[in-house]
């Protein structure tokens, strides 16, 4: 399970799935991919800012986490480059309220931080955990996997005893092109380990069995899972 905050309702997953559905088609980019920088530490701002310009990438920055959600919120990027330790909001409460949000969760986070605590970034759904001093050739091999799999089509499964309710979700993120795996409950570890999905969108009834989400984070394939639930 990620860093806990409240379960949406279903009405309120498919709105919000259907409205970054809509905000995608309205703002389809050219070729260069946005990078969004966020450190509170100019120089390392300014050294990612020339690297990264220099290999064809629109560079938006934020020099703390509230200026960094307001920025996604207005201009969504297509990856984050993240450090941990910043005044009002670290890094990691950043990355869980974007990973929990149907808007802003596919959107790839690298953390880059002097802090060595990849078990909880993981946890919370970070895609990479690089540690600084920064390696330059690390971090772009990295940024450039992390966009061509974001162009690819992602595999979600989708937990709900209430076969409407799949219906509907399906429905939504099909169109959205996302590939669905659908899952009653039944045999719901099993699934998962065959499927391999990228996220698993479930009720929260099944993430409060904790033994169900702690064993799908242990299995071999799914340690770096998303996790989305509703109610």
């Amino acid at each position: 399970k990620t860093e806990s905050t409240q379960p949406l309702h279903l009405n309120d997953l498919v709105k919000q799935l259907k409205e970054q559905m809509a905000q995608s088609a309205f703002n389809i980019k050219g070729q260069n991919s946005t990078i969004l920088v966020v450190d509170d530490d100019d120089s390392i701002r300014s050294l990612l800012q020339q690297e990264l310009s220099d290999a064809g990438y629109i560079i938006e920055q934020a020099t703390n986490g509230k200026e960094a959600l307001e920025s996604v919120r207005k201009n969504r990027p297509d990856l984050i480059i993240l450090d941990v330790m910043m005044p009002e909001m670290n890094g990691f409460d950043v990355a869980a309220i974007l990973k929990n949000d149907p808007q802003t969760m596919d959107i790839p986070i690298i953390v880059l931080s002097i802090v060595q605590d990849k078990a909880r970034g993981f946890r919370i759904g970070v895609d990479r955990y690089l540690t600084k001093p920064i390696d330059t050739g690390q971090l772009f091999a990295e940024v450039g996997t992390l966009l061509v799999q974001g162009k690819s089509k992602k595999k979600v499964m989708v937990v709900d005893e209430d076969s409407a309710s799949i219906r509907t979700l399906t429905d939504v993120l099909q169109a959205k092109g996302y590939h669905v795996v659908e899952s009653d409950g039944k045999e719901l570890v099993e699934k998962a380990i065959s499927s391999q999905p990228d996220i698993i969108i479930l009720n929260s009834i099944y993430s409060d069995k904790q033994e169900i989400v702690q064993t799908l984070r242990f299995e071999k394939g799914l340690e770096n899972v998303l996790f989305l639930i509703y109610q």
